[in-house]
Parts: C-alpha cells; sequence; structure tokens
C-alpha cells in the first residue's frame, strides 16, 4: 500500500536513540587508541633498547636480548607488533562505527 495514496498515514515506529552507544564507541574507540599508541612506544623503546620483555600471564616472563638471542627477539617483536596493529584497528573501527552513528541521528534538513 502506497503511503501517498492512503488517506490514513500508516503508523511508523519511533526513530531509536542511538546517541549513548555512538558515545561509547567514541570513548572505547579512544581508549583502544591511546592503548595501541602505549604499546607502539613501548615497541619503539624496545628497538632502542636492544631488549624485549613477553607479555606472558601464566609463566614467568623472558627477556630477549638483540645482541644474544635475535631470533626471540625479533620474533616476539613481530608478535607484540601485530597485536599492537590489531588494537589499532579495532579502534579504528569503534570510532568509525560511533561517528557513524553520530552523523546517522542528525536531523536533515
Amino acid at each position: 500500500m502506497n503511503q501517498k495514496r492512503t488517506r490514513i498515514p500508516l503508523p511508523h515506529p519511533k526513530p531509536v536513540d542511538n546517541r549513548s552507544g555512538a558515545w561509547l564507541l567514541l570513548v572505547v574507540g579512544t581508549v583502544l587508541l591511546l592503548l595501541s599508541g602505549l604499546l607502539a612506544w613501548t615497541l619503539a623503546g624496545a628497538l632502542v633498547d636492544g631488549q624485549i620483555v613477553t607479555g606472558n600471564r601464566a609463566g614467568p616472563r623472558h627477556v630477549y636480548s638483540l645482541a644474544l638471542q635475535p631470533t626471540q627477539f625479533y620474533g616476539e617483536l613481530l608478535w607484540q607488533g601485530l597485536t599492537t596493529l590489531l588494537l589499532g584497528a579495532l579502534a579504528a573501527a569503534a570510532l568509525w562505527i560511533g561517528r557513524s552513528l553520530m552523523v546517522a541521528d542528525r536531523p536533515r534538513r
């Protein structure tokens, strides 16, 4: 049934308020972006110092030196770098979705 041809306007649901979810996504995205920046700063410090500490939570932490254990050093650097990139991608996605929700809620002229 066409809306323009009816005498009685059809009922439409009220628009959903997405602002609280959008603000939450923006805050989460900002926090994740700050955390990925701190992880990148830590990785840069590990490259400058030539030592990297593993991020074990269950067992003892290991320290790999570039001079003594280059394979383990670069492996751990690669692993932590990929984790940092993944966290940064999640932050960018959260910020993008939050921003698109904020734009969708604006009244159109």
